[in-house]
């Protein structure tokens, strides 16, 4: 297949100075004072795009992805490395990028249109779909410096996708506009990708890469971290994530006061996370995963999926009917979801001293789309802690189809047309004189 874009060896230096009149001393000695320090936004960054493919790019603030597409569109020169295109680049990289704040949005259309190459009378024919695209009304006509940031990006996307570009260049753009803006555009770029046109994508709405996807790439401190199938992407970028936000909790708490999560080295070498441990020392926690289908251990689960909750305990002396139990909280803390052994009618019977207990839940997943995190516990019959973890697991929810709440009801629906003149009651259709 033919190639659209070729992205070779590609990375990006800053110069950092502490102080204004440092850049200056340095210029006027010609570089033999130094007084920089040098930062490296992108590091050797290659990969090829076939034509008529969307893919996305994700990874953490700060790793690159907004460089890397500003080197892409050209605004932006690489320190090493080279860019290849093929056809016209339509891009979305900030917030009214392009646009002239003293200009009406009727003159930044003209100014944008040229500069993708169109003359004044191919851009009055692309005016109407344009402004319909956008649906800001009379603020067409109106200075940009007084548009609200939704009505920016109705008006950058608008443009974008109406000059017909063959590679379009998206960054974090339909995060801005409102729910219903969302949504055409994402019907737009299926119109676009159904004709051939090829898409690079960033943006941390998982979801969003999954849907419209064919492959993702994972960017960390400036570099390629994984290529290949979203679903794989996204499952090591999520392990990022949490990983951060693990030590994020660590280090507020050291700084409150409080004790510091703890992560204990299971013998099999699988580290063990909480943020909080409490219990009497009768048996101890060794490892909790969530698995898949197919036991690989994941921290994206798409909603619906079938999984495994495991935890391995080990039991340090002989105890009468031990409970095995999970409690799954939102980011807000709300308990969405919790049951034990005893709740499901499966008794161990007495367990002995130095014996080691496996116990996994599979579940259906029917959760919204939301970060979660897992409580898991190993106590008595009547409810003395053993050992307990909370914050032992962290995962997200997505989902393809947008759903709302904590749950997701897996609802469907149907149908049926009345006809003119006629009511429907408890399912008979009643003539209406």
């Amino acid at each position: 297949m033919a190639k659209a874009l070729r992205v070779s060896n590609v990375s990006k230096q800053y110069r950092i100075y502490d102080r204004p009149g440092d850049r200056l001393k340095e210029t006027l000695t010609r570089g033999r004072w130094k007084s920089h320090r040098e930062f490296w936004a992108l590091h050797e960054v290659s990969f090829e795009l076939e034509t008529g493919t969307t893919t996305g790019i994700v990874g953490p603030n700060g790793c690159g992805k907004s460089t890397l597409l500003q080197i892409i569109a050209g605004t932006l020169e690489p320190t090493h490395g080279d860019v290849w295109y093929e056809g016209r680049v339509a891009a979305l990289l900030e917030l009214g990028a392009g646009f002239n704040t003293e200009f009406t949005g009727i003159e930044n259309i003209y100014l944008s249109a040229a500069l993708y190459g169109f003359s004044r009378r191919q851009t009055e024919s692309l005016l109407p779909s344009i402004e319909r695209f956008a649906e800001i009304g009379a603020f067409v006509y109106q200075p940009v410096k007084t548009y609200s940031s939704g009505m920016y990006v109705r008006l950058a996307f608008a443009i974008a996708v109406n000059v017909d570009p063959q590679l379009l260049l998206v960054d974090e753009a339909l995060a801005v506009g409102d729910a219903t803006f969302q949504h055409r555009c994402l019907r737009r770029i299926k119109e676009m990708q159904e004709r051939g046109t090829t898409i690079l994508f960033v943006s941390h709405d998982l979801g969003a890469v999954r849907a419209l996807c064919s492959r993702a790439i994972l960017l960390s401190a400036g570099a390629v971290i994984i290529d290949g199938k979203p679903a794989d992407v996204l499952n090591r970028y999520q392990r990022i994530i949490m990983a951060r936000e693990e030590a994020y909790e660590a280090q507020a708490q050291v700084s409150t006061g409080e004790p510091e999560p703890s992560v204990h080295e299971y013998e099999e070498g699988a580290p063990l996370h909480y943020t909080f441990r409490h219990g009497d020392g009768s048996a101890e926690i060794l490892s909790v995963n969530l698995l898949d289908a197919a036991l690989k251990p994941i921290e994206l689960v798409e909603t619906g999926e079938a999984v495994y909750m495991r935890v391995r305990v080990r039991f340090k002396r002989d105890v009468e009917e031990p409970v095995f139990g999970f409690l799954i909280r939102n980011r807000h803390g709300i308990h969405v979801y919790g049951t034990n052994t005893k709740l499901q009618e499966v008794s161990l019977g007495r367990v002995y001293s130095g014996e080691m207990v496996e116990v996994s839940f599979a579940f259906n997943c029917w959760l919204g789309i939301d970060s979660f995190n897992v409580a898991v516990a190993v106590h008595s019959a009547d409810g003395v802690s053993f050992d307990w973890l909370d914050g032992a697991l962290f995962f997200q929810v997505m989902s393809v189809t947008g759903i709302e709440g904590v749950a997701n009801l897996d609802a469907t629906v149907t149908a049926r047309r009345l006809g003119a003149g006629s009511a429907a009651v408890d399912g008979t259709n009643v003539n209406v004189a």
